[in-house]
């Protein structure tokens, strides 16, 4: 073991060079009195972590190395989450971290926290033949935990920054074509929950905003509906914001209209029927779709039917969200300018609706044309 001192800018500083492990030790007299080290392979590299950690004691920025793991950090943020969004997504959050990311580095200290540890979990998923979309959701869901330890003070910065996560596959939806339109109604008609598929397909709405629609948001005179709230929980029942965040007014076709002057009538029946078993509160009352008895619809049953559904139209894998992929693009094929389409999606820009249709949308091309010559008809002496 050799040892020698230096002096750096007036700093008195220890620095060792030990031959058995091959680094250099600096050490420093951290803001709480205490002695710190950092290491370099080179007496240059570890001077210049001795300069950089001097600079940060001169000028403020020295932050005490956490004593907290990765797992008691993501029990802290998970926790904190709450008052930030939904409990679906706290709970979504959760579950990634305890299947994917603490055991693999649950242990490790924040502040010791490497991209290499990152890279741990992304191995370990690719091992699983986990899909390329589930890793990169797991690593943001890491990236945005991190994010919140840089500013909550306990780290400086994020290891999950800049790395590359395998390459996202384009999802594959289960379109139900035009074609495919009166058997999907024909085989909605036979299922409890058909008018709620059917009318998913009309608008193209999310399944959680599906079964948070209420009938204070139909205007029936104006024909519009007003897009302001999802249904993310159950326990407790839970309504927010639409996943964008912001409220969107649609305007129905006379088709979603009538659907729903039929649903009215159908729920009327349905209170008839149920008797004293019919459930009445202030939360579910103005639900447009319901149970047979008046619950809310839940996830795994608006699934279920819509696989039912999909079984008797030669779709066995149909998915409630494959009827608002439907809706888009039968939008677009329709002709509808994609700014509405966007709009009526829900979607951040038009860029976004574009990138995600793109593949389905070829033919939407002829039908511009056809439109375009119509109004060109007899315009031009050709």
């Amino acid at each position: 073991l050799l040892a020698r001192l230096v002096d750096l800018d007036g700093v008195l500083l220890l620095v060792l060079l030990n031959k058995l492990v091959g680094r250099w030790e600096g050490r420093y007299t951290a803001p709480d009195g205490k002695q710190r080290s950092v290491y370099g392979k080179t007496a240059a590299a570890c001077t210049a972590a001795l300069r950089a950690a001097i600079n940060e004691v001169d000028t403020g920025h020295w932050l005490e190395p956490s004593k907290l793991t990765v797992k008691e950090w993501f029990e802290i943020f998970l926790k904190d989450y709450q008052a930030h969004t939904t409990t679906r997504t706290v709970q979504v959050y959760a579950e990634i971290a305890r299947l994917h990311i603490v055991p693999i580095i649950g242990e490790v200290k924040l502040s010791r926290l490497s991209p290499m540890h990152v890279r741990r979990i992304i191995n370990a998923m690719l091992e699983k033949g986990l899909s390329a979309n589930y890793i990169h959701h797991t690593h943001g869901v890491l990236s945005v935990a991190l994010n919140a330890a840089i500013e909550a003070g306990v780290i400086k910065t994020n290891p999950a920054a800049g790395i590359k996560t395998p390459q996202r596959e384009k999802t594959k939806f289960n379109i139900v074509d035009r074609d495919l339109f009166p058997a999907f109604v024909e085989a909605a008609k036979k299922d409890a929950n058909g008018n709620a598929l059917v009318f998913a397909l009309m608008t193209g709405l999310r399944a959680s905003e599906l079964r948070g629609l209420q009938w204070s948001a139909i205007d029936f005179k104006n024909g519009t509906m007003n897009i302001h709230q999802q249904l993310t929980c159950h326990k407790p029942l839970e309504f927010t914001r639409p996943k964008d965040g912001s409220s969107r007014i649609m305007e129905l076709t006379p088709q979603a209209l009538k659907l729903l002057k039929q649903q009215k009538k159908d729920l009327a029946a349905l209170r008839i029927a149920a008797g004293e078993k019919w459930e009445e509160n202030a939360i579910v009352n103005d639900l447009v779709f319901r149970s047979a008895r008046g619950h809310y619809i839940s996830e795994s049953v608006l699934h279920k039917a819509t696989q039912n559904v999909g079984s008797k139209i030669g779709i066995p894998k149909l998915h409630p969200h494959d009827l608002r992929h439907s809706y888009a693009v039968a939008s677009i094929r329709s002709g509808m300018d994609i700014k509405t389409v966007q709009h009526n999606m829900g979607h951040k820009n038009a860029a976004m609706t574009l990138d995600v249709y793109a593949d389905y949308t070829t033919d939407a091309g002829k039908v511009g044309a056809q439109k375009l010559s119509a109004y060109f008809e007899d315009a031009f002496d050709i």
